[in-house]
């Protein structure tokens, strides 16, 4: 496509593909649970016709004044967040991506060798049979009590 071609005004129909994009990703927007799954994002998002890079552009200043400061304020998960900086080439939002995975990536406080010292020691095994001992004693004298008051 030449510049012209992704600069032009969007006709009726393309209007109405950026209308109800925009409608999906509005209801979207009100369930938590599946604003956490790019894959529903890419689902509304890459859909022929919306995935045209006029549509999509379009579709994108839109979406921008809402979808851009909720990305980077920590409202969707890492995938979302790098889904939309490379669908609407959001730059900024790149970094903030990269910022959520250092903080879901932690450098681990313990070195390999002391996991590996845990892992050789073996695990502990709960011995049940006191319990199970204490318990039979225990009917056995409840037992007798409850037959003696019976006059048995």
């Amino acid at each position: 496509m030449n510049g012209r071609e992704i600069d032009r005004e969007l006709d009726a129909s393309e209007s109405q593909v950026v209308r109800e994009v925009m409608i999906q990703i509005k209801a979207l927007l009100n369930d938590p649970g599946r604003t956490r799954d790019a894959g529903i994002w890419k689902a509304i998002l890459c859909e022929p016709p919306a995935d045209q890079l006029p549509l999509r552009r379009e579709i994108g200043r839109q979406l921008e004044p809402q979808l851009r400061p909720m990305a980077e304020n920590g409202s969707f998960a890492t995938p979302v967040v790098r889904f939309l900086a490379e669908w609407f080439d959001w730059h900024s939002l790149h970094d903030v991506a990269a910022q959520e995975d250092e903080r879901n990536y932690p450098e681990p406080d313990e070195t390999f060798e002391e996991k590996e010292s845990l892992d050789a020691e073996p695990p502990q095994i709960v011995n049940f049979w006191p319990a199970v001992i204490g318990w039979i004693i225990g009917l056995v004298i409840l037992a007798i009590l409850f037959g003696g008051m019976s006059g048995g």
